[in-house]
């Protein structure tokens, strides 16, 4: 985070801190591969670019040589179009990179012109038809997000005077702005919420490099539309909503940093000092969460401790080469976004722990609904992507507690990205039977908020308060929830107990605890394990005579 916030970690830390995850062994064999086959894909430019930055900001002055080579194959790639082929995923997400790390280390004298501007040559024979991959016809009946990342990439070529096309930049901010919902939200397909904020932030990079296309009016009417609920999705633990594809890795918390940097140099802008503060509140809280990850030896891209040769937690597409230079490549915005927001952090918003109470649901394409009271916050969606998540409450977290000990991300039964034990079931807190989850209204009052359920022939309501959720079930015969007890993190294992009315987990100094407090209740366990991206979970089950009422709490264990 930003210095001037008091946080530990500064975003150029965390640019470092992704630069150093990489051995000098493991890049010089990178080197030597793009040298032997050309860039394939967009992990390698990202941490050129991220060396680059940090040699124009004085550090890592040992790198200097090594940046010399990997500039060179990046833009030299780049002018070619080598990484247009299906799969590869490339220029669309490296040119912008490749332009910032050119204009940092010519704004810092780091290599003279002979370098610059052989590199500025490179870059400014880009052709956008035959760079980028992502051309599609305008009006296309899914959206792309990588056409949005190729507008920001060629709005920094036009803003560095390495040439760029205006024409590709407006036609396709036009066309995929028709993706935003009514809040503001990016809709990529399946709506999953990591490419709802960083697709944002390709927009909002747009605006940044100087974009006044027939579409800048309505560009910034929709961003401004998502302000408010961006911060409301911002968990009590620091997280970006869960959902869909390319979740809890660490490189989400800093997009959503540079998101909320974003908004507050907006509102700076237009002399709002008290929403300016907020955001920046909300960037810090984002970063601040990452500060245990980062210390963790060998450092993880992803939000588990199994081994990172494993790929737990991981799709296909998301593994340690790509997305752990992209946390840098969010802190390098972050921190650019940041010189225009001045100013203290508020101490006096949900971020900052105050008593406020709150309920936010999100259009019916993200099915997300939101509810916050004191340092706890909670998150249902109610038409999951079956592929990653299911139907739910799919979260709870408590400010200060590990985001995982009650649940960050449902479990899926067969979700698409690597888990320890396939074949789980689904497992979220949500009643058992019934029918299908559906919202029946939400709101908050006082210091607690509330959410209001039908399953079928079950009623569930769910009251959030700054103590406890209490959770209320109602129907015919013998009624039902299902809870999750987190067992393994892929390095520890937790302390889970349970005497037939409490089941409690102990991990890292913290409980929670799943009480049923109603006469006659039970909870036992439901003998099936299921993973998340996270670790283990094992199924209990709470059960009732027609009513049954739960209580869940997570406290600092040596409070019990």
């Amino acid at each position: 985070m930003n210095h001037r916030t008091g946080n530990p970690v500064s975003y150029l830390d965390l640019v470092e801190a992704a630069v150093a995850a990489y051995p000098d062994d493991r890049v010089a064999r990178w080197i030597e591969e793009v040298a032997r086959d050309g860039v394939h894909e967009h992990g390698f430019p990202r941490y050129t670019s991220n060396v680059g930055i940090l040699l124009a900001n004085g550090r890592v002055p040992e790198k200097r040589e090594t940046f010399r080579r990997l500039m060179s194959l990046s833009c030299h790639s780049a002018a070619a179009g080598t990484m247009r082929r299906p799969g590869s995923g490339g220029n669309e997400f490296s040119v912008r990179e490749l332009v910032t790390a050119l204009l940092a280390v010519e704004r810092a004298g780091v290599f003279p012109a002979s370098d610059t501007e052989s590199w500025r040559a490179d870059l400014s024979r880009i052709d956008a038809a035959r760079c980028y991959s992502c051309l599609p016809p305008i009006g296309f009946g899914v959206a792309q997000n990588w056409a949005v990342f190729g507008c920001a990439s060629e709005q920094a070529r036009i803003a560095a005077g390495l040439g760029g096309d205006p024409e590709h930049v407006e036609k396709y901010v036009a066309d995929q702005i028709r993706w935003f919902d009514a809040n503001g939200m990016y809709r990529d397909p399946n709506q999953p919420a990591v490419y709802d904020f960083v697709t944002r932030l390709q927009f909002m990079l747009v605006l940044h490099l100087g974009y006044d296309g027939p579409s800048r009016e309505r560009l910034e009417e929709l961003l401004d539309r998502a302000a408010e609920p961006t911060l409301a999705m911002l968990s009590a633990a620091g997280e970006i909503p869960y959902g869909g594809r390319s979740n809890q890795f660490l490189h989400n918390n800093v997009f959503f940093a540079a998101v909320c940097e974003w908004y507050a140099s907006r509102a700076n802008g237009r002399g709002d000092a008290s929403a300016a503060a907020g955001f920046r509140a909300a960037a810090r809280a984002a970063v601040d969460a990452l500060v245990p990850w980062l210390a963790v030896r060998p450092v993880r891209h992803v939000k588990n401790l199994y081994p990172r040769e494993s790929g737990i937690g991981c799709e296909g597409y998301a593994y340690f080469d790509k997305y752990m230079t992209t946390m840098g490549s969010w802190a390098a915005i972050a921190m650019r976004f940041a010189e225009n927001g001045e100013g203290p952090a508020s101490a006096a918003d949900d971020m900052g722990g105050a008593p406020v109470a709150s309920s936010f649901a999100t259009s019916p394409d993200f099915h997300f609904l939101f509810l916050r009271a004191g340092d706890y916050s909670a998150q249902f969606d109610w038409n999951a992507d079956p592929h990653y998540d299911c139907d739910g409450l799919g979260r709870i977290h408590r400010r200060g507690a590990p985001a995982a000990i009650c649940l960050s991300t449902p479990c899926a039964a067969h979700p698409n990205y690597a888990v320890e034990i396939p074949g789980g079931g689904d497992l979220a807190i949500v009643p058992v039977g019934g029918g299908p989850l559906s919202p029946a209204g939400h709101g908050s009052d006082g210091s607690s908020s509330w959410a209001d359920w039908t399953c079928g022939t079950l009623s569930w309501h769910c009251r959030l308060s700054p103590e406890v959720l209490e959770s209320g079930l109602s129907g015919p015969g013998e009624v039902a929830l299902r809870l999750p007890a987190f067992e393994f993190d892929g390095e520890n294992a937790t302390s889970v107990s349970c005497d037939g009315r409490v089941l409690s987990v102990r991990y890292r100094n913290w409980e929670c605890r799943f009480s049923a407090v109603s006469e006659g209740a039970s909870i036992m366990d439901a003998g099936f394990v299921s993973c998340n991206r996270n670790g283990r979970y094992r199924a209990f089950e709470a059960h009732g005579d027609r009513r049954l009422s739960v209580r869940i709490s997570i406290e600092p264990a040596d409070k019990r």
